[in-house]
């Protein structure tokens, strides 16, 4: 669906996504309409300008009641205002490197979370060893000192460990289970802090996760699921193929080559250096692309590393689960969306490629869950997910 942004597919997704959140606290309709409004399809300087003024504002709301005692009130300011300061600088990517409005924004963003009086009084941060340094984590303990079944929860090309709060963590609280949201390598403050590039062996990075969560307070360490969103139906499960421990896994959406994903020029009959050409010259004029494409390529170079398009084939074609799906042995939930524009008919072939214990979730249009990752209807994913887990681990 287009939601608003009718000549701008990126931009309509994106905005679908920040008010999707509204059931978890992230936004509130009509901010957002009044936001959108105000921006120029194709222009991420305005769009950056609108949800920035937005993000601002709210923030400054949320510091009034905090200063004023009204805790209720401050935390869904400042959730709010941390989704906004995230869907800001999502569109800043042609040079993050030297943009001081990325660090800055990205920043806002966690500092407005972690104020919120909810976040502090229910999640405790919990850092991740990791090659040197901490990864950012989150704890949500439900079941105190009895062992609960536990989620693990990390994004994928684009997220942050704080959105996670709004795309599963919250839902997790509802329903009954403990839940640790962390971000990797190429993500959040690992990759603009700590200037860690994705790696496609992401049990490198689920290993110390799971290493943390099963000695905390309440976690089960029979009944620890892992989910990843988006680029994450990769990512988790490439690591429980290797990560044991893991007792479910959550493909949220599966995702079977990221090389697929990546824009193939007309007529190409699988010529390599065809494709790598072709790449070049998106990558060098990307900013005269479409806001979707613009964004994926500078989101590629700044997230992997690389600078030509032979180097970009090349990356993505690490991240194949086709060479490990086998040895993934916990049940797994495969989902897809009936138009995910990214990774349309991805889902089937990493299920088709599973021999766990497996299922397949379609979520369609006719209930208003077609796009990437169910945006628009997370409610609706959140209960199927959850009662499959319910049916999974808990009985």
């Amino acid at each position: 669906m287009r939601f608003i942004f009718d000549t701008d597919e990126s931009f309509s997704f994106e905005t679908l996504r920040a008010v999707g959140y509204t059931a978890y606290g992230g936004a509130d309709i009509g901010e957002v309409l009044a936001t959108a409004k105000r921006i120029t399809p194709g222009d991420p300087e305005s769009w950056y300008r609108e949800w920035r003024a937005l993000a601002d504002r709210i923030a400054g709301i949320a510091d009034h009641c905090a200063a004023s005692g009204h805790a209720v009130s401050a935390s869904g300011a400042y959730l709010r205002a941390s989704n906004y300061y995230r869907v800001a600088e999502f569109y800043l990517r042609d040079d993050p490197e030297n943009d001081p409005r990325v660090a800055d924004t990205s920043s806002r963003a966690t500092e407005t979370f972690r104020a919120a009086p909810e976040i502090q009084a229910r999640w405790a941060r919990v850092p991740i060893p990791y090659e040197g340094i901490e990864l950012e984590g989150y704890y949500l303990n439900v079941s105190g000192d009895e062992p609960g079944p536990t989620l693990l929860a990390h994004g994928g090309y684009d997220s942050t460990v704080e959105e996670m709060f709004f795309a599963v963590g919250e839902a997790a609280r509802r329903y009954g289970w403990n839940c640790l949201i962390f971000e990797g390598p190429g993500q959040g403050a690992a990759l603009r802090q700590n200037k860690l590039l994705f790696r496609p062996d992401w049990e490198a990075v689920v290993t110390p996760a799971v290493d943390v969560a099963i000695n905390l307070r309440g976690v089960d360490p029979e009944r620890i699921a892992l989910l990843g969103m988006s680029m994450g139906g990769y990512l988790a499960p490439r690591a429980a193929a290797f990560e044991h421990r893991i007792a479910a896994c959550i493909a949220y959406d599966g995702v079977f080559n990221m090389a697929a994903a990546l824009p193939k020029p007309q007529g190409n009959d699988g010529d390599s250096t065809e494709s790598a050409a072709a790449l070049d010259s998106l990558i060098a004029r990307r900013t005269e692309q479409p806001s979707s494409l613009r964004w994926l390529l500078s989101n590629a170079l700044w997230t992997t590393g690389v600078t030509t398009g032979r180097e970009l084939i090349d990356e993505f074609s690490k991240y194949d689960i086709s060479g490990v799906a086998d040895q993934i042995t916990c049940p797994t939930l495969v989902c897809e969306a009936e138009n995910d524009q990214f990774f349309a008919g991805q889902p089937a072939q990493l299920y088709e490629a599973l021999r766990c214990p497996k299922t397949f979730l379609t979520f369609t249009a006719a209930e208003g869950a077609e796009e990437h990752c169910h945006e628009g209807a997370l409610t609706l994913f959140h209960q199927r997910m959850f009662d499959w887990l319910d049916d999974t681990l808990r009985t």
